[in-house]
């Protein structure tokens, strides 16, 4: 009797606790809700616009030129042969290092801020190229790709396609461009003087031809280079001409000159020579075939003058020969600057009413700028 009582209780629990989980199940199970189609929103794709990548330049503040005026640099027959002392105006109050000029692009130095940049002179703006604060003797190619100068004391070529840097080997004495190929002349004791070439960044330079010079000056004429003695070493020289089709060896094509210097035109038609002859400072032109087409009773040095369509010169007013203090910065000249146009055969000449020592003039729309050596600045000549 006592074990169906047991299995009764027993049994009575286990009913009880089937009935309360029943009941906590349906009591926590979530209601079931009748599902309705629902609209979702597609947004309509639209093409993202390609994306454009601009040069960020910044406004350059200060650039004190306007364009109301302009001269072309064809036509010299627009400029008066007159005094233009009072439109002579500096383009910036600041010093700076010239890197070239290929118009409308200005290529400085900044040795205050360590910046390598360039200006655009119709739209005043700037864009920075490079930054360090030991940079000397810049020269951008005729191509605006490349950009040769010295850092420290390692030469080096600023490659601004690929924003590279290579370094060259040797010190260098004088370099040239053409087009995005750099020519140098260079020195080194155990290999002795040689003309080089560098145009591809994943080769070394390439040795042309040696030639028994501690220091030279060069100029690319066409097809060819001249190689002269640098005036720092010897002040007097003959010319020696390299043909790059085949550069083994070189030519004797002027005997010795004092003091020469030489400038050959953008498009390789005229040669520009000066030089000291019979205690006189002279210049010539050449033509391609090394004829005389046209003689100066002036001198100038290639660093005072500019060749495109038209010869454009810092000429000294006095004309004294020694030019060895010059280049030694032991004495500074007072300049004219006369234009040839050597196609049509007409000379300007245009006085400034101050005195101005003249590096690398260029004639513009703007007009003639060059940079005084005297201060270290920028001028800019209108030309009305």
């Amino acid at each position: 009797m006592k074990r169906v009582i047991i299995f009764l209780i027993g049994l009575g629990v286990i009913v009880i606790v089937l009935i309360v989980s029943a009941i906590g199940y349906f009591a926590t199970r979530p209601k079931t809700q009748s599902t309705k189609p629902q609209v979702v929103e597609v947004l309509e794709e639209k093409t993202s616009p390609p994306i454009v990548i601009e040069e960020k330049k910044l406004t350059l503040p200060g650039l004190q030129i306007t364009t109301s005026e302009s001269t072309s640099s064809e036509n010299i027959q627009e400029i008066p042969t007159t005094t233009l002392g009072q439109l002579t105006k500096p383009l910036f109050e600041k010093e700076y290092v010239l890197a070239g000029l290929i118009y409308p692009y200005l290529y400085l130095y900044d040795p205050s801020e360590g910046i390598l940049k360039y200006l655009n002179l119709e739209d005043k703006t700037y864009k920075e190229l490079y930054r360090s604060f030991s940079l000397y003797s810049p020269l951008v190619s005729p191509t605006r790709k490349r950009i040769v100068f010295q850092e420290n004391k390692s030469w080096k070529v600023l490659d601004l396609s690929l924003d590279e840097t290579k370094t060259l080997n040797y010190q260098l004495s004088d370099f040239a461009w053409r087009n995005d190929e750099l020519y140098y002349f260079a020195f080194d004791e155990n290999r002795g003087g040689g003309v080089y070439k560098f145009s591809d960044f994943n080769k070394e330079p390439i040795l042309l031809s040696r030639l028994n010079l501690p220091e030279a000056k060069i100029e690319i004429f066409g097809d060819s280079l001249l190689v002269w003695a640098s005036p720092l070493i010897s002040y007097n020289s003959p010319v020696f001409l390299l043909d790059l089709k085949k550069p083994t060896v070189f030519k004797l094509i002027f005997e010795e000159r004092t003091y020469p210097s030489l400038l050959a035109n953008s498009s390789g038609e005229y040669l520009f020579l000066s030089s000291i002859e019979n205690g006189l400072w002279v210049s010539k032109i050449y033509n391609r075939s090394f004829k005389v087409i046209k003689e100066f009773n002036w001198g100038s040095l290639k660093e005072k003058c500019s060749f495109e369509k038209v010869l454009v010169c810092g000429v000294p007013v006095t004309q004294e020969t020694d030019l060895i203090s010059w280049y030694h910065l032991n004495k500074s000249f007072n300049d004219k600057i006369v234009i040839f146009d050597p196609i049509k055969k007409e000379e300007k000449e245009i006085i400034l009413d101050k005195n101005y020592d003249i590096l690398y003039p260029k004639l513009t729309p703007l007009g003639i700028i060059f940079l005084n050596r005297n201060d270290a600045k920028l001028y800019l000549v209108t030309l009305e």
